[in-house]
């Protein structure tokens, strides 16, 4: 599987917990406030691919840390879309290490066989907007169904999982939240992440973030459909 870059020690990605964090390059969406456009982007993408880290070092790492680390987070840009993401997975598993998956939900088959096998612990899944808006948001144009179809999958798993979204101000408001909630009734957990600028693909564009009471204002409206309501702030 092609690695971008390693987080080789974090206890945010899985609270709680010890774990790594590996990143695949490229990613399906062209969001405008992404913030790593290094890894998504054709022209910079050219460096990432001449450096990128060789599946048996990040093996011989895991090795390594077996008594220290307890989860490996597979994430990205869109981990997906690697073609031995399920292989990748299960040399993990055989390590004996819990396994988390982000995701934007663009493979619901490939999420479907990494649950049938037992291959993930956790799963997050991003929601960028309201589900017809989609395209709106990630900057392509895209068929929705895909995307319903991994809500649903992800929904009725026996797994953990967490459903996000990153919500910006002109982006996002009251009618969006409520909409992306009704995609997700009844889902665990539900965080609400708030903007951050820095470092976007799109630099001319001028995201603002929301401030803590539009956030609680967003949570209660959030909490009619879900179970637990998060703001990541």
């Amino acid at each position: 599987m092609q690695i971008s870059w390693i987080n080789k020690f974090s206890m945010i990605d899985y609270p709680g917990e010890i774990s790594c964090i590996v990143f695949t390059p490229g990613c399906n969406f062209r969001c405008g406030f992404c913030h790593n456009s290094e890894f998504v982007l054709a022209e910079k993408l050219k460096y990432v691919y001449k450096n990128l880290i060789y599946e048996k070092a990040f093996f011989n790492f895991l090795e390594q840390r077996k008594w220290l680390l307890t989860w490996v987070s597979i994430c990205g840009w869109e981990p997906t879309l690697q073609n031995d993401l399920i292989e990748f997975c299960e040399k993990v598993k055989s390590m004996w290490f819990l396994l988390k998956l982000d995701t934007n939900g663009r493979d619901p088959d490939k999420v479907r066989q990494l649950l049938e096998r037992w291959l993930v612990d956790y799963i997050a899944m991003d929601i960028k907007n309201e589900i017809w808006k989609f395209g709106i948001s990630a900057w392509i144009k895209l068929d929705e169904k895909p995307y319903l179809e991994s809500i649903d999958i992800i929904l009725n798993s026996d797994i953990d999982y967490e459903f996000r979204t990153t919500v910006i101000k002109w982006v996002h408001n009251k009618s969006t939240i409520e909409n992306i909630c009704k995609h997700i009734f009844g889902a665990k957990n539900y965080y609400l992440q708030n903007y951050k600028s820095w470092n976007n693909l799109d630099n001319n564009f001028v995201w603002e973030s929301f401030n803590l009471y539009e956030l609680e204002d967003f949570r209660n409206i959030w909490i009619k459909y879900v179970q637990s309501v998060w703001i990541r702030n």
